[in-house]
């Protein structure tokens, strides 16, 4: 990646140790290129970055999650595939 533009998605990391490994590997040429990590694990996050806070995301409801499978299979009209013929 030396001297290469590039957008790094890292997801769900669950310790400080796997960062610690993997970050030597993306060097900061002062290029634009970014680092994004996930993590469900707050002082995973803020000892990534120690001074950006993290952005803390809230759980869905069963309602939201049951919305967004529907709208993942079906398109923005859930009515196409989701209905009573399908038993859903």
């Amino acid at each position: 990646l030396k001297g290469r533009r590039y957008l790094i998605v890292m997801d769900d990391v669950w310790n400080t140790e796997a960062w610690n490994d993997v970050r030597r590997c993306f060097p900061n040429d002062n290029n634009g290129s970014r680092v994004m990590v996930t993590s469900r694990i707050l002082k995973v996050a803020r000892f990534i970055s120690p001074l950006n806070a993290p952005h803390v995301m809230r759980f869905l409801t069963v309602d939201e999650s049951w919305k967004l499978l529907q709208e993942k299979l079906c398109g923005l009209d859930s009515r196409l595939c989701c209905d009573d013929e399908m038993g859903w």
